[in-house]
């Protein structure tokens, strides 16, 4: 890791939070030594620091990080802080494995296939360890041809739908399944949050059912699972880190790890990229690596970074610097209709097979228009034109009273424990 020209102008707490956001394997050990023990003797705001490692969500990594430097000088108040966070985010491991064993073990009973990705499963193929990468819920794909046995089969072991679920007609159903991309769990016991998904948010069905058809078999904790290939998940780092704009550098140090250890031939990668729309996804993750953490744009025939549009790289870069995360709550006004519209320009840059149309429709949508007005399965073709409509009159309600609306870029299933309410159209 160098001291790159985005960091020149940075603070010595940011510096070192960048520094520690990962875990470089051998060949790049003494590279992030040297980024460590550079910003540590720059006399970084440890207050500051904190608050960072608490933003990005890189406890554990930033710990161990520090902890195999010899001769940097913390603070112990510093030091003791950062290891109660790394001892809290290992004890959320704990429990996420025993909660994800159990499901793991479930499904292969009933036979449903799974894909489990991100979290403690992620961390453990990059590190060996599950530990390292902090992560607040489980995620877990399954065909969509399976998806209500297996809620049926969650149900079993004491998860439910949380309270932004609501009963739905199977036509109802039909609509959510084609606009939204997962469902939220929460445990009943446990208070832990599950998301259940069948599709990446950004993927074709016909991406979906080629990244299965190449997953590979795995077992973890004795429980046979589907991995994605090295290529898949790559990919699926590059477009979900995209898709948020990289604004916490725990993802970004994923994929670091990934580029550093040499897993994914990018050539190769580059080519099922272009294949499935996702090039500008992968072209922009790397050229973040390079300009970040100093990590060489792999060589790749013809440059095609060179056409790649400027918003892709500036956005997540300030994104990054930001003190705070992106609000996920914002008044409806003016400012946040072009907040909003200004990221779905972002979006249509990043995976530009997806137009105006599918912007629109995820803009429009909303699951609560299924509450406010019930339309019979064989109206449910209505709830298209319909949708602005409504969205117009929660705008004019909620500002009436005053109310903060929750319009997030990737909008999070939480609430208290509920039975699942479900009438599931036939697949």
């Amino acid at each position: 890791m160098l001291k790159t020209e985005y960091l020149q102008g940075a603070s010595a707490a940011f510096r070192l939070m960048i520094a520690t956001s990962w875990l470089a394997p051998d060949l790049w050990q003494k590279k992030q030594e040297d980024a460590i023990r550079e910003a540590v003797g720059a006399g970084p705001a440890w207050t500051e620091y904190l608050g960072l490692v608490d933003r990005h969500r890189t406890p554990a990594l930033s710990w161990a990080a520090l902890s195999r430097v010899p001769g940097i000088t913390v603070p112990e108040s510093a030091r003791q802080e950062l290891q109660n966070r790394s001892d809290a985010c290992r004890s959320q491991a704990v429990r996420h494995c025993l909660l994800l064993a159990e499901v793991l073990k479930g499904f292969n009973r009933a036979g449903i296939p799974a894909m489990p990705f991100k979290g403690q499963i992620l961390s453990y193929e990059l590190y060996g360890d599950v530990g390292l990468r902090s992560s607040r819920d489980l995620d877990l794909a399954v065909p969509r041809e399976h998806l209500a046995r297996a809620q049926n089969c969650l149900e079993n072991l004491g998860w439910g739908l949380d309270s932004t679920w609501f009963p739905l007609s199977p036509g109802q159903w039909e609509r959510c399944l084609g606009q939204e991309h997962h469902l939220g769990f929460i445990h009943s016991n446990a208070g832990c949050i599950l998301e259940l998904h069948w599709r990446s948010e950004l993927d074709s069905s016909v991406q979906t059912s080629a990244r299965w058809a190449r997953s590979i078999p795995s077992v973890w904790q004795g429980c046979p699972f589907q991995a994605m290939n090295p290529i898949d998940q790559a990919l699926y780092l590059c477009s979900h880190g995209g898709e948020h704009a990289w604004f916490r550098a725990k993802w970004l140090g994923d994929l670091a790890r990934v580029y550093a250890a040499g897993q994914v031939d990018w050539e190769a990668a580059l080519g099922e990229a272009r294949r499935t729309g996702q090039e500008r996804a992968l072209l922009a993750g790397l050229r973040i690596l390079d300009l970040v953490y100093g990590l060489p744009l792999p060589g790749l025939p013809g440059n095609p970074w060179k056409e790649l549009p400027p918003l892709l790289i500036e956005m997540p870069l300030h994104a990054l610097k930001d003190p705070e995360e992106p609000a996920m709550a914002m008044e409806i006004s003016m400012a946040s209709i072009r907040n909003r519209l200004h990221i779905n320009h972002y979006e249509r840059l990043l995976l530009p097979r997806k137009g105006w149309r599918d912007s629109l429709s995820r803009l429009l949508y909303h699951r609560e228009d299924f509450r406010v007005l019930h339309l019979p399965d064989g109206l449910c073709w209505a709830y298209a034109p319909l949708h602005p409509i409504l969205w117009v009159w929660r705008w004019a309600r909620q500002s009436s009273r005053g109310i903060t609306s929750v319009v997030s870029l990737k909008p999070a299933m939480r609430g208290h424990f509920k039975t699942g309410h479900r009438n599931w159209p036939e697949t």
